[in-house]
């Protein structure tokens, strides 16, 4: 009999432990899942703050990119180019009187 209640209380203990390690492992996974899922959302986040960061750069440059193109057609402009010669470089404008055609 005390060998028959000893197989008993082992029989016992090993179901025991076998719930609990089936508890641990559900737990544990339910924890890698919850863990997983919060992972990625810490990451979108995170590239939906760098995100916004680099469009925020990228229209500083694109407005430093349009001011210099103005700045640009300002300075190549016929109108500001007669100006200099005339104003800076003391040249007299051209008229159509002051053509010639050389022919040999």
């Amino acid at each position: 009999m005390a060998h028959n209640g000893l197989r008993i209380r082992n029989d016992i203990n090993y179901r025991m432990v076998r719930r609990l390690l089936k508890l641990t492992c559900f737990v544990a996974l339910l924890f890698t899942i919850f863990f997983c899922i919060t992972w990625q959302n810490i990451q979108v986040y995170n590239l939906n703050r760098r995100l916004k960061e680099l469009s925020r750069v990228r229209n500083e440059v694109e407005r430093a990119i349009f001011l210099k193109n103005v700045e640009l057609s300002g300075l190549i402009s016929r109108e500001r180019m007669k100006k200099v010669a005339i104003e800076e470089l003391r040249m007299i404008p051209i008229t159509y009187r002051d053509v010639k055609i050389i022919v040999y």
